[in-house]
C-alpha cells in the first residue's frame, strides 16, 4: 500500500538535499509523472500568485533598510524577474549600463536572452560594480556566487521582516513583475521575450492575473482622487 506521509517526506527530503529552485522542481516532477505514466492535473489555475504594489514596496524599503547591497540585490532580482537559477549566475559582464540591458545566458541549449532595466537600477548597479570589469554581478560574503538556496533564505528572511503574511519565494517576485507589466499595458509577446517563456500560452497566465489587480487599481485611482468607496 503506499505510505503518502513518508514519500512526501521522502520527495522533500530530496528536493531540500538537491538545492532545486522552483524551475528546477517542476522539472524534476514533470519527469517523474513521465517515469509513471502520470498526466498533469487537469485542475491548472488560470492565475498566478503575486504580492500586491504596497507589499512589494514594503518588501523593497525591508531589504534597503536591512542592508544597501541586500536591497540593490533583491531589487535587481524583482525588476529583471530572473528564475533565481538564472540570478545567481549573473556576471559583471552581463551588464550594459550604456544600453540598459541586462544578458541572460540560459544553460539550456546555450540560449540568450536581452532584459531591459530602468536608468535608476543602471545607475545603482554600475556604482555596485565599482572598477571591476568580471566576476559575479552579486558576490557572497565569501567572493563566490550565491547558491540558489541562500537567495531563498535572504527573500523569505526580507518577507518576515516586511512583516508581509503570505508565502514570499524567489519565483514569486517574477510573478509579481510580470504581472505590474502586463497590466500597465507591455504586450503579451514583449513579456514573454523577457521571461524567456518558449511558448505564449505559459505568459497568458499573467494577463489573468492582471484582471485580478482591477480592485487593487480601481481604489488606488479613488484614493488619489480623494474619494473612498
Amino acid at each position: 500500500m503506499p505510505e503518502p506521509q513518508k514519500d512526501a517526506k521522502r520527495i522533500a527530503r530530496i528536493l531540500n538535499d538537491g538545492d532545486y529552485d522552483y524551475d528546477g522542481s517542476k522539472y524534476l516532477f514533470k519527469l517523474a509523472r513521465r517515469r509513471a505514466g502520470l498526466k498533469p492535473p487537469d485542475n491548472r489555475k488560470n492565475t498566478v500568485d503575486r504580492m500586491t504594489r504596497e507589499e512589494t514596496d514594503r518588501f523593497i524599503d525591508a531589504a534597503y533598510s536591512a542592508d544597501g547591497r541586500r536591497g540593490l540585490m533583491l531589487r535587481t532580482l524583482l525588476e529583471t524577474m530572473l528564475r533565481v537559477s538564472e540570478f545567481v549566475s549573473l556576471q559583471v559582464e552581463d551588464v550594459s549600463f550604456e544600453e540598459g540591458l541586462v544578458i541572460v545566458r540560459d544553460g539550456k541549449g546555450g540560449k540568450r536572452r536581452e532584459v531591459p532595466i530602468t536608468e535608476s537600477l543602471s545607475r545603482e548597479l554600475n556604482l555596485h560594480v565599482g572598477g571591476r570589469n568580471t566576476g559575479p554581478l552579486f558576490q557572497s560574503p565569501r567572493g563566490g556566487t550565491y547558491s540558489a538556496r541562500r537567495i531563498q533564505q535572504i527573500v523569505k528572511e526580507t518577507a518576515k521582516e516586511a512583516d508581509i503574511k503570505k508565502r514570499v519565494y524567489p519565483h514569486l517576485l517574477r510573478h509579481t513583475m510580470a504581472t505590474r507589466l502586463v497590466n500597465s499595458g507591455m504586450p503579451i509577446e514583449h513579456v514573454r521575450k523577457v521571461l524567456g517563456h518558449e511558448s505564449i500560452d505559459t505568459t497568458r497566465v499573467y494577463a489573468e492575473t492582471a484582471t485580478e489587480s482591477v480592485q487593487e487599481s480601481f481604489e488606488s485611482v479613488l484614493a488619489s482622487s480623494g474619494h473612498s468607496l
